[in-house]
């Protein structure tokens, strides 16, 4: 049988996209050795265990969701508002694609128990907040801005399961205009 070249970011693109349709448990490594075109015992030469393999895949997933995703935050010739909502925009299409939901949050639920992941899962929660919190500070008090992206994060993943559950994308929608009417309102603080 011929030897399959594969370029190592098509590799894991591959390898992340099974996981992400099936889940972690519902994914085998035949599963990941058809979707390469690579044989299993190819795979088992470079990763010895599924769980070794999906800690890289992990660590890829979380540089492109850096890369596409949270990278919005630097891009100083916007407005804060509109990175805020560029960046949620750009993760709504992926957790829209093909009515997926969040990778990291799929994971999460699936694997947390457990821990196999918890800390890729935790650095791609909080940089994700941190992010948001960064884009917030602009506009709000630091201390109130980081409470606020933490809390964000954690009501965009209920909108991303309502979303799932029923289709309708108007829990996005409501999530991205309210959140970036965060930072067009009045400023307030929070006094503890």
């Amino acid at each position: 049988m011929p030897v399959t070249k594969i370029d190592k970011n098509d590799f894991l693109l591959r390898c992340w996209e099974m996981f992400h349709l099936n889940g972690y448990y519902n994914t085998s490594m035949q599963n990941l050795a058809a979707a390469t075109g690579l044989q299993k015992a190819g795979l088992y030469h470079h990763y010895p265990t599924k769980e070794d393999l999906m800690r890289r895949v992990m660590e890829f997933a979380l540089e492109q969701f850096r890369l596409y995703v949270l990278a919005v935050a630097d891009e100083t010739g916007l407005p804060p508002e509109q990175r805020l909502e560029k960046l949620l925009r750009r993760h709504k299409k992926l957790a829209t694609l093909h009515r997926r939901g969040c990778f990291f949050a799929n994971i999460a639920l699936e694997t947390g128990r457990e821990g196999l992941f918890n800390e890729v899962l935790k650095t791609a929660m909080t940089d994700w907040a941190e992010t948001v919190g960064r884009i917030l500070s602009e506009r709000l008090p630091a201390e109130q801005a980081r409470q606020e992206a933490y809390r964000l994060v954690m009501e965009y993943e209920g909108a991303v399961l309502f979303y799932k559950i029923t289709g309708e994308e108007q829990y996005l929608e409501t999530f991205v205009h309210r959140t970036v009417g965060l930072l067009t309102e009045p400023v307030t603080t929070v006094n503890n």
